[in-house]
């Protein structure tokens, strides 16, 4: 739009300075030249203008370049960062792991240690997922006779999930 008006301008100015040129039979030259002075002046000061304008879109765009370098800059750092917490995250719970699996093997000795009665007493009281893990990890006639004295229903459920396979959604 900016380069049309610039254009028609130009173009009007040169035609005056045509019109100017061809109406003045008497005039003299110098009043021509100082037509067409004021006329390239006048176009002068439109390119001008165009470059200015254009230095400060070009200035503008350095600006935003420079601020999303920065925000880049940030948004890196802060991926690092949350990069390094979730690594040190992975690291606590893999020693939690660890924690969890040393309690369920005491908890195995314990229960192997117990009479048949006292064990399924216990794993009958105890929450599902650590009553499988315990049952899973006992020796297997143990297991077997703390099933026999468990509660028929919930004996019933303990046996149902060792016997799914291991890929099955309602296995552990």
């Amino acid at each position: 739009m900016r380069a049309w008006y610039t254009a028609a301008l130009a173009a009007g100015v040169l035609s005056g300075i045509a019109a100017t040129a061809v109406g003045a039979t008497g005039s003299s030259s110098v009043g021509i030249r100082s037509e067409q002075a004021r006329g390239a002046e006048a176009i002068m000061d439109l390119l001008e203008q165009k470059e200015r304008g254009l230095q400060r879109r070009a200035a503008t765009l350095e600006a935003r370049e420079a601020d999303l370098r920065a925000a880049e800059s940030e948004v890196k750092s802060r991926l690092d960062e949350l990069k390094a917490v979730r690594a040190e995250i992975q690291q606590m719970l893999g020693q939690l792991d660890e924690k969890q699996q040393e309690r369920v093997t005491t908890l195995v000795k314990m229960m192997e240690s117990m009479r048949d009665k006292s064990a399924a007493a216990i794993l009958d009281e105890t929450e599902d997922i650590v009553a499988l893990e315990v049952l899973m990890r006992m020796n297997v006639a143990k297991a077997g006779k703390a099933l026999a004295k468990m509660e028929p229903a919930r004996a019933a459920f303990f046996a149902e999930k060792l016997g799914a396979p291991p890929l099955s959604p309602e296995a552990p």
